[in-house]
């Protein structure tokens, strides 16, 4: 009983981290963005809410069609402007936040959240927790793959069975503590762990839980990840993508999803991702019409465009995360020295000021401020040259050194960060060569060590296991900096297999020191995320982990 009662507490205490954050991703790598605006000004803040996550509802939750005053009108297309290409629409492989975006309109998971960012019924309707070291789903029935396969107990033993075959896979790490997955009937199956595991339902609302259709897995092999046709249940289904130019997606005609008022949804007839990376052209499009909706729009503009009514804007706290990676197993930042030095000679909040135009906060780690952990407090590196210089003559280059930073090309706030973070360097004697790179290159070169340094951003997860055991625990499936360090590891698994919330916020907060101390990473700031688009879309709903969903979403004539 004890144990039963420990768990449920536990699993509580999940969907109260799902109710404080919003991520890109484990989804995945982010280009560094501009945040949107101020906490103060968001108009959809999601409020930090405890969820049940013990035999929810078996009702499968639809995106309501805004309240009911306005009939949705159906049919058309949706334009949406955003910031870098794809990289894999497989969700076993994909890292990125871009990728997410796309995976989201094509695919389900077995558990979802809403606006309040509780975790709730997704294509799985309940799951009992009895047994500390085993979840037992009820999955929803009738539904269908968009290749007319059935979704039951046997797809979601293939995909999980998939992920724990790949040891190569992000998401083989973010359940590792899943031992097996028994199919118990045709709607029913068990996962058994190994141990219990705290953060497993938050892990299973993205792309972990995603179900694909084992009929397209097996049929289309490799080029699922670029063209994955009839592989989701999801309301949209893959059409085209053509490489840094556009993705289209059509409705899907059999979704098994309803609006509140039991209408059939989706509501539009097609969805179209226009790339394009410069966030001045994505607002110069949305202004023309080209577009429906600009993700990520420039900082510098965005006091004008709140104030502007022919857009519609809102923020949130975002879960997110942006930084320099430093591959601490290469010179020159095998050296805890060198790296704190770097952390020392940058101006945070000058960078705030001068590239985010004040909006959204410095970060002091990996833990974000919508996430329980968070220690406003805790500020270990001010800005302070001198402190800079004297780390440079205790690792050995009193007279400073060089080194290469990817950026990723075609963005000018980008380059603006990268030309701030070179001159507040040179003044401690450092200098830097910002090295430019298509996004989906920088990543590929960050992610197999083939770089010194390397700016990136972290979309963010609902439970703080996602914004750092993949990051930051050895062999983590996103360690591209190869960070080890024993007693952070030991933490992080501590922290998985607690289900006491007080004590997982403990553990936390000193994961979260022990890595800023050790400068892995060099984080620089926590973001917003945005809603900005035009009057005519109606019924869209902002959720902080970042992700644009379409299911509920029309235009208006």
């Amino acid at each position: 009983m004890r144990n039963v009662r420990a768990l449920c507490l536990a699993l509580a205490a999940a969907a109260l981290f799902a109710a404080c954050g919003g991520g890109n991703n484990n989804s995945g790598k982010a280009p560094t963005q501009a945040p949107a605006a101020a906490p103060s000004s968001a108009a959809t803040a999601a409020a930090p809410a405890a969820g049940s996550a013990t035999a929810a509802a078996a009702t499968a939750a639809a995106p309501a069609a805004s309240a009911a005053a306005v009939k949705p009108t159906r049919g058309g297309t949706l334009t949406v402007a955003i910031d870098s290409n794809m990289k894999n629409l497989d969700p076993i492989k994909s890292t990125l936040l871009v990728d997410r975006q796309i995976h989201y309109q094509l695919y389900d998971s077995l558990v979802s959240i809403g606006p309040d960012l509780k975790i709730q019924p997704g294509l799985a309707d309940s799951w009992d927790t009895s047994d500390p070291k085993a979840i037992v789903f009820k999955l929803h029935q009738g539904v269908k793959f968009q290749d007319g396969t059935d979704f039951d107990a046997t797809a979601v033993k293939f995909n999980i069975d998939r992920i724990l075959n790949t040891a190569s896979s992000p998401r083989h790490s973010e359940i590792a503590s899943v031992a097996s997955v028994d199919v118990v009937d045709k709607y029913t199956v068990k996962f058994n762990l190994t141990q219990p595991f705290a953060p497993l339902l938050a892990t299973l609302v993205d792309r972990a839980g995603m179900m694909l259709s084992p009929t397209a897995i097996q049929k289309e092999g490799d080029s699922l990840s670029t063209a994955p046709v009839g592989a989701g249940t999801g309301p949209f289904r893959f059409v085209e993508w053509l490489q840094d130019d556009h993705v289209t997606l059509e409705r899907n005609p059999n979704y098994w999803k309803k609006d509140a008022n039991g209408d059939q949804l989706p509501y539009l007839d097609k969805l179209v991702y226009k790339i394009i990376p410069d966030e001045n052209n994505r607002l110069n499009n949305l202004k023309t019409g080209d577009v429906d909706i600009a993700i990520n729009p420039p900082a510098k503009d965005i006091a004008a465009v709140k104030k502007d009514s022919a857009f519609v804007y809102k923020d949130a706290p975002a879960l997110q995360f942006n930084g320099i990676e430093l591959n601490v197993k290469t010179e020159p930042f095998s050296s805890k020295d060198l790296r704190q030095a770097v952390a020392y000679a940058i101006d945070r909040d000058a960078i705030l000021q001068t590239v985010y135009f004040g909006l959204g906060v410095v970060s002091n780690g990996p833990i974000s401020p919508p996430l329980p952990p968070y220690d406003a407090s805790y500020k270990p590196y001010t800005h302070d040259v001198a402190k800079a210089k004297a780390l440079l003559a205790s690792g050995g280059k009193p007279n400073g050194f060089s080194f290469d930073m990817l950026i990723t090309s075609g963005s000018p706030q980008q380059q603006q960060l990268a030309e701030l973070i070179k001159d507040e360097l040179k003044d401690a004697g450092i200098t830097v060569n910002i090295v430019p790179e298509e996004f989906t290159k920088l990543v590929d070169d960050t992610q197999n060590h083939k770089f010194t340094a390397s700016i990136l951003g972290w979309s963010g997860r609902i439970d703080p296991d996602g914004n750092s055991y993949n990051h930051f625990h050895t062999g983590g499936g996103f360690n591209d900096p190869q960070y080890s360090n024993a007693q952070v590891d030991m933490l992080l698994d501590q922290a998985r297999a607690s289900y006491d919330q007080e004590q997982r916020n403990s553990l936390y907060k000193q994961i979260n020191k022990l890595v800023t101390d050790d400068a892995p990473w060099i984080f620089i700031n926590h973001p917003l995320v945005i809603e900005l688009h035009t009057p005519k879309v109606k019924g869209f709903v902002l959720i902080a982990d970042g992700i644009q969903r379409y299911a509920g979403v029309w235009k208006s004539q």
